[in-house]
């Protein structure tokens, strides 16, 4: 990260004028205003096609810095709000701030349904069990036999339910 030779770089006019205009830096705190983002700056789009030695940068608190890489020029900065979303603008760390709390609900949801499927799997004999002793008992006639049933029944359900409960108390541990 960074970017090479920036502290060896010169400010253009137009880099002074920019930086006072848009940030409120005066020309004489500008060292000190780029060197608490140089080690942050990231390319962010080569240009190569138009000119190869300009190159933007982007610090992490979303300023955009343009800059010539030969002459080792700052040439312009500006806040990077060109993202549109849902018709506002927002900026890149904005949006890179979204992507990863979308990301980490992602594997929040994939874990909890791992965790819950695991779960599941540990208590499928007892859900068995369960089906079969509520289905003989749904279709069944009213006897002795069947009236034991019950009990199974009710000891399957305690098995099931605690596994249920189980899933729904790791549901909590993975909310945000």
């Amino acid at each position: 990260m960074g970017l090479s030779y920036a502290p060896e770089y010169v400010y253009t006019e137009h880099f002074i004028q920019r930086a006072n205009e848009r940030f409120r830096v005066k020309e004489d705190q500008l060292p000190k205003w780029i060197s608490k983002q140089i080690s942050s700056l990231t390319l962010y789009d080569s240009s190569e096609e138009k000119i190869p030695e300009k190159r933007k940068y982007i610090s992490d608190i979303g300023i955009i810095f343009v800059c010539d890489t030969i002459e080792r020029k700052f040439i312009t900065c500006y806040e990077a709000n060109d993202l549109v979303a849902e018709g506002k603008k927002i900026t890149i760390h904005d949006n890179n701030v979204d992507l990863f709390k979308q990301e980490v609900e992602k594997l929040s949801r994939k874990y909890y349904l791992k965790d819950t499927k695991e779960m599941l799997l540990s208590v499928k004999e007892h859900l068995t069990e369960f089906n079969q002793a509520a289905e003989k008992l749904m279709k069944g006639r009213v006897s002795q036999q069947n009236y034991e049933l019950i009990s199974k029944l009710i000891d399957e359900f305690h098995v099931v339910k605690a596994a249920v409960k189980v899933i729904e108390t790791k549901k909590n541990d993975f909310k945000q």
